[in-house]
Parts: C-alpha cells; sequence; structure tokens
C-alpha cells in the first residue's frame, strides 16, 4: 500500500474497518438517499449508472449473488483499469497521511488476501487494504462461484 497518499477513507465493509487510499474511489452513493420513498428502481438506475458490478460480502467473506440493501453506501473503486463497487455500511474520511503500518502476524497472514497490514486509528483497529488485491479476489470468489453453479 502506498503510505505517501494524500488521504485515506475508513470503510465498514460488513462489519470490518478497512482503510483505503481516497485515490482508488470513484463515486459514492447513498443508498438510504436511493431508496427513499420506496424508490429501488433508483437504487437500481445508480447502480446501472456506475457501468460495474456491486459487490456484497457475507460474513463467510464470499461474493453475494444480490446487493445487500442492508449497507448504507456504494462505493465504487478502482484497481488499474478495473471498477467495481462494493456495499459498506460506512465511509469516513481521514486526513492521515502517514500511518503508522503494522504487519500482520504470520497466522493470520494469508496469501491472496487484501488485507497486508493494520493500523490503530484511535480506539479501533483498521485493516489496510490494497485495492487491487480486493478486485482480484473478488474476481477469483466470483470466477469459483460460477464454477460451483
Amino acid at each position: 500500500m502506498n503510505t505517501t497518499a494524500a488521504g485515506y477513507a475508513l470503510i465498514c465493509f460488513d462489519g470490518l474497518n478497512l482503510l483505503i487510499d481516497q485515490h482508488a474511489i470513484v463515486c459514492l452513493n447513498d443508498m438510504a438517499m436511493l431508496q427513499s420513498g420506496g424508490h429501488e428502481e433508483k437504487a437500481r438506475e445508480a447502480i446501472e449508472e456506475t457501468a460495474c458490478k456491486v459487490h456484497s460480502l457475507t460474513a463467510h467473506l464470499i461474493v453475494a449473488d444480490k446487493i445487500d440493501t442492508r449497507c448504507r453506501y456504494i462505493v465504487v473503486l478502482q484497481a488499474d483499469e478495473h471498477h467495481f463497487g462494493i456495499t459498506v455500511d460506512s465511509v469516513q474520511s481521514l486526513p492521515t497521511q502517514n500511518p503508522i503500518l503494522h504487519s500482520l502476524p504470520a497466522c493470520m497472514n494469508l496469501s491472496g488476501s487484501p488485507i497486508k497490514a493494520y493500523v490503530q486509528i484511535k480506539e479501533n483497529i483498521a485493516f489496510c487494504c490494497d485495492v487491487g488485491t480486493l478486485w482480484c479476489y473478488i474476481n477469483s470468489s466470483e470466477s469459483r462461484h460460477e464454477y460451483e453453479a
């Protein structure tokens, strides 16, 4: 992860605090605004406007079949030339320019995991997430899901 970035975003993704480079965020959609007055079609239109797939992860860290509408935001991220969306519970901008990154203990360091380090933010722990690796993880999970179907 590039620690010289201008800032980070702290996102809560399926109950997991992730710290990502703000430059990776293409756009942010507020689901509550989109679904106000029972207009689920507005949400679908906004998702289609992003021109990418939106993913919800389950507690088992597999890509869900459909968007979890209980989530508050859809964040569209860019990894290289790929755009993809994820549903998140909260998004917060952090002005932290050079957070102190701690390596994961060996027992938590899994190959292919988008989480490579952690940082303490006030009283919470956030896991530093590489967006490119997250894209690879989601893409490979999608491939496994299609293969199993």
